[in-house]
């Protein structure tokens, strides 16, 4: 059996659709709790629908490289799967580095290899998402301690917060991208990377020079774009 046929089941769509509905009903919850405190507080109903209506469109702006994502991984990986992941706790990167991880263990040379099958397909999913989980678990137990150690850090006027958080941001790009930028096998891993680095430099550089703040914040789907488009084009002239 062909592993998308499960991908792309109507079973699929209804385990997926029932998860993502829960998260659905809590931010429903969210908003009418947020509300109600909202008017005990006594604040106008013009002020806090101006807000929602604020935080909505500021809201596209990171959503847009998860779309991007969301379509990219839909291919290799189905249409449902990916929907889940990306409209819980998954995140762009940390999907397609995972199921790629699983790809390779079992010697493919990543998630759209002909050779992935429904065995694979399921591992892939298991490690997406008992990868990320410890993230939450984490966060029960010990964000409370770490919220007052960042708070009476930020307090302090530690330079050293600032370089530490940069650094950590670094070490995490480096992890991921390091496996693409040395992979000479495949040279389109390289050409992208380096033309969605050069793409969001650029951005940065005319968000600078213009004053114009919203190129900077759309800097990360553009250079997706620059990226995926530089390997379409360095695909189609060599092959």
């Amino acid at each position: 059996m062909n592993y998308l046929e499960v991908a792309n089941s109507p079973l699929m769509f209804a385990l997926c659709g029932i998860v993502i509905a829960v998260v659905v009903v809590q931010a429903i919850l969210f908003l009418r709790t947020a509300l109600r405190r909202g008017k005990e507080l006594g604040m106008e109903p013009a002020l806090m629908k101006k807000a929602m209506t604020n935080a909505a469109i500021f809201s596209v702006i990171p959503s847009l490289p998860i779309i991007i994502m969301l379509m990219v991984l839909s291919v290799p990986l189905g249409e449902y799967f990916p929907w889940l992941r990306l409209s819980v706790v998954g995140s762009a990167l940390y999907e397609s580095m995972a199921a790629d991880a699983v790809a390779k263990s079992f010697n493919l040379s990543g998630i759209t290899d002909p050779g992935f099958t429904l065995p694979i397909f399921t591992t892939a999913m298991w490690v997406m998402t008992i990868g990320i989980v410890w993230g939450i678990i984490f966060n029960i137990f010990f964000m409370k301690s770490l919220d007052k150690f960042s708070k009476k850090a930020k307090e302090s006027n530690n330079a050293f917060v600032p370089i530490f958080s940069a650094a950590l941001f670094l070490g995490m790009m480096s992890i991921i991208s390091t496996p693409y930028m040395v992979n000479t096998d495949r040279v389109v891993g390289i050409i992208s990377f380096v033309c969605a680095a050069i793409g969001a430099m650029t951005c940065g550089s005319v968000a600078k020079a213009t004053g114009i703040r919203a190129i900077s914040e759309f800097s990360l789907p553009i250079s997706l774009l620059i990226g995926m488009a530089a390997a379409v084009v360095f695909t189609q002239v060599t092959v």
